[in-house]
């Protein structure tokens, strides 16, 4: 089993830098009279590629969407699933610790300039209690 990348420009190329990434899990056989065909397993999801990067949130739900699909497909052994997570994350690689606490970072910017703009802002021990809350709940 591997990975085909189906690759889309956006509609309007002049106006937009974004390119559209559609992964397919597709294996290998041959047919009855022993030519080599593809057939297609599933469709993992796709994933917007603005410029030269893919955004950091849309990897992680990229790739958080293509493993629950690729534990659904009966198709794929215990073996394969590692592999084809790995084929996943060449293209499409893992956040990485430094680009989660940024992203937590600005989450947090954008969620205190919310509140100054709506009102209610809460204080620091409201915030600190929180951040404990959220360590308390267990992971997914």
């Amino acid at each position: 089993m591997y990975i085909r990348w189906v690759v889309r420009k956006h509609k309007n190329a002049e106006i937009a830098a974004v390119t559209f990434h559609d992964a397919y899990l597709v294996e290998s056989f041959r047919d009855d009279e022993n030519n080599p065909r593809q057939r297609t397993i599933c469709y993992l999801g796709n994933i917007r590629q603005l410029g030269d990067e893919f955004p950091l949130i849309e990897r992680e739900l990229f790739l958080l969407r293509a493993d629950r699909i690729l534990a659904s497909v009966p198709e794929v052994t215990e073996r394969e699933y590692p592999q084809v997570l790995a084929q996943l994350r060449q293209k499409v690689p893992a956040l990485t610790c430094d680009e989660v606490r940024t992203a937590f970072a600005n989450n947090l910017n954008w969620y205190y300039q919310w509140w100054a703009q709506n009102g209610d802002t809460p204080s620091r021990d409201e915030l600190l209690a929180m951040l404990d809350n959220i360590a308390e709940v267990e992971p997914m």
